[in-house]
């Protein structure tokens, strides 16, 4: 395979801004987000968690409208993370994200961000917090590689609570540069693993948050409608 040189591949991505369309219209303030009954699931012992991660429109992310099959491609959130040993929040984020790094899946550049998961009554915000561009990622951008957004963390009885949605991408180079998806599950399974291989954090029992879509206008793709949990020992 011809090795791309570093010049090229800035001049690629000049293309490809974080792969996400230009914003032109003013955006609605997050605090205004009111999600319907079947963008919730009541998790026992975690409270309410949203299914979809949420544009900077406060819509459900569909791909950047990637469709597979002829149908709309819904994000779901498919991992959660509960630090139950953190003091405070910013001790929580600090140690997701010494824990995302450690599993190789360090902050990466030419992502679409600002995106947004709801934990509780709130939006929070994606990790990593810049908002230029960065993702949770295992390699670089211009290949395949697994990819995520982590939200929170929410105050919850005992500890805090994350949210995220990941998946798996593909780079497509024509007739326009873009990330294509791939899969959902595959990288929740490999972040899960990569993450208790840390030592950081324990999986335990998947968290069915039925956010498996599968109809003629709209699907999720491989994913089924779990979400990994991780907890603190």
């Amino acid at each position: 395979m011809t090795r791309i040189l570093p010049a090229a591949l800035l001049a690629l991505s000049a293309l490809l801004p974080a792969c996400a369309p230009t914003q032109t219209r003013p955006l609605p303030d997050p605090a205004t987000y009111r999600a319907g009954p079947t963008d919730v699931t009541a998790v026992p012992d975690l409270g309410p968690v949203g299914r979809w991660m949420i544009t900077k429109t406060l819509e459900p992310a569909t791909w950047l409208g990637e469709r597979i099959g002829g149908r709309t491609l819904r994000e779901p959130i498919n991992l959660l993370i509960l630090d139950r040993t953190s003091a405070t929040p910013e001790a929580a984020t600090a140690r997701l994200t010494a824990a995302m790094t450690a599993a190789g899946y360090g902050p990466k550049t030419m992502h679409s961000d600002g995106y947004s998961g709801l934990l509780g009554e709130r939006l929070y915000p994606q990790l990593p917090p810049t908002g230029k561009g960065l993702a949770f990622s295992d390699g670089p951008w211009y290949v395949s590689n697994h990819h995520g957004r982590v939200f929170g963390p929410a105050p919850i009885q005992g500890g805090f609570l994350f949210s995220a949605a990941v998946s798996r991408e593909d780079m497509r180079w024509l007739p326009r540069p873009g990330h294509t998806y791939n899969s959902f599950t595959v990288t929740r399974e490999d972040l899960a693993a990569r993450l208790a291989a840390t030592g950081v954090y324990t999986r335990a029992a998947n968290v069915n948050l039925g956010n498996r879509l599968d109809t003629p206008q709209e699907t999720t793709g491989d994913h089924d409608g779990q979400a990994a949990l991780l907890t603190t020992p």
